[in-house]
């Protein structure tokens, strides 16, 4: 025998509230709506009535009750990009189900908890630059002849960055206290525009062991001069992720820093270091390429790309490359 049941028991089963039950009766996409079986008469019925059937349904394919991949990544201040890699790598549990119409990754909140306790370093890449203090990461501070350095930028909140300093002895300091004891920046950067085009070059560089290491120097000459807008920073396996947009870092030539562009040779992981009559070239080594396809085939691309959370471009170049995070 079929049961019905009003609205209010319909949201309560749901998880949500009367107002937003409304919302989706009515949805503008067909598709998307639960269908009461009273549409044309529920004044005179006294409200909105439904198949218990077609609720239990709906709470199937269009309520979730675990984190989307893309949920997951904003938790660990990561990209989805960065959650399908580790699905693909086997490192954090998920099932796929149907979700509004599509087939989505779901990571369950005690699945992304036991990974965040095994990898602690996993969302360490929160903020490179305070744009308020001018505090940038890995950024050299110096006092008495030794040297200090940044080593952490941790976001507070929309106003507030946390900055925390390591001397060459091992002593973590606050920014706060580091300027008390009267550790002053050795390094100071303005804002540069943020570069039109798309993509980074990337360079994987090993931890550096001293506070004097040519890997910071590199890093500092980035910041110099391409900018914190077009720079990323982040730990990745005991190694310093660094993705740089198209840039030109000028006066940097073999004659002049032949150790700093060997280093960077030695390290990029995708695009070119292009030595210049004036400077060194970081390009990305990305090239444009125009294919034409149906309309219906270009609704499918970008409702898969969407399903994952992801740009179109994002979504193809992980078909083509499954190791790129």
């Amino acid at each position: 025998m079929e049961t019905y049941i009003s609205l209010t028991e319909a949201a309560k089963f749901l998880g949500i509230t009367t107002t937003s039950l409304y919302k989706i009766i009515n949805h503008e996409q067909t598709e998307k709506r639960l269908e009461p079986v009273n549409r044309t008469t529920h004044r005179g019925d006294g409200g909105y009535r439904f198949r218990a059937t077609d609720v239990e349904t709906f709470k199937r394919n269009y309520v979730k009750q675990d984190l989307t991949s893309v949920e997951a990544g904003r938790r660990l201040g990561r990209s989805p990009t960065f959650i399908h890699k580790l699905i693909r790598d086997g490192l954090i549990g998920y099932y796929e189900e149907e979700y509004r119409g599509k087939r989505t990754f779901f990571i369950k909140e005690e699945e992304l908890e036991r990974y965040q306790n095994e990898h602690p370093d996993s969302g360490k890449s929160d903020a490179i630059y305070d744009k308020k203090s001018g505090v940038f990461l890995y950024q050299p501070f110096g006092k008495d002849g030794a040297v200090a350095r940044v080593m952490e930028l941790k976001r507070l909140n929309n106003k507030k960055i946390e900055a925390k300093l390591r001397t060459g002895d091992g002593e973590t300091l606050s920014y706060e206290e580091a300027r008390r004891q009267g550790w002053k920046p050795l390094i100071e950067i303005t804002e540069r525009k943020a570069v039109n085009g798309y993509g980074y070059a990337q360079f994987e560089f090993p931890k550096p062991q001293s506070q004097d290491s040519i890997i910071y120097t590199i890093i500092e000459e980035f910041f110099k001069q391409t900018g914190p807008a077009n720079m990323k920073l982040s730990l990745n396996n005991g190694h310093i992720l660094l993705e740089v947009r198209k840039s030109v870092l000028l006066g940097i030539m073999p004659a002049t820093h032949p150790d700093l562009i060997d280093k960077l040779k030695l390290f990029i992981k995708s695009g070119e270091v292009i030595s210049k009559y004036d400077g060194t070239l970081i390009d990305t080594g990305l090239v444009p390429v125009t294919f034409f396809v149906s309309e219906q085939e270009r609704k499918e691309l970008l409702m898969r790309a969407e399903q994952e959370g992801l740009s179109l471009q994002d979504w193809l170049t992980g078909r083509l490359n499954p190791s790129a995070e």
